[in-house]
């Protein structure tokens, strides 16, 4: 039982970019690199990928 409890407790502190509860989003998903940083920005742990280099820029190719 208490393996149980310790189990919930720890799947509740995963953070959303280990979880499903994370929308897939690409830099492919977007027309303009504000519109990928105001994603990126909502949710920094869900999006990180959508900053390649780790800089806080998002999809830094998109104009």
């Amino acid at each position: 039982m208490l393996l149980i409890l310790v189990f919930i407790a720890f799947s509740s502190m995963i953070s959303c970019s280990e979880s499903s509860d994370c929308p897939t989003k690409t830099c492919g998903d977007f027309s303009t690199q504000a519109q990928a940083q105001a994603t990126y920005d909502s949710n920094r742990s869900c999006y990180k990928n959508l900053d390649a280099d780790g800089d806080g820029k998002a999809c830094e190719s998109l104009k």
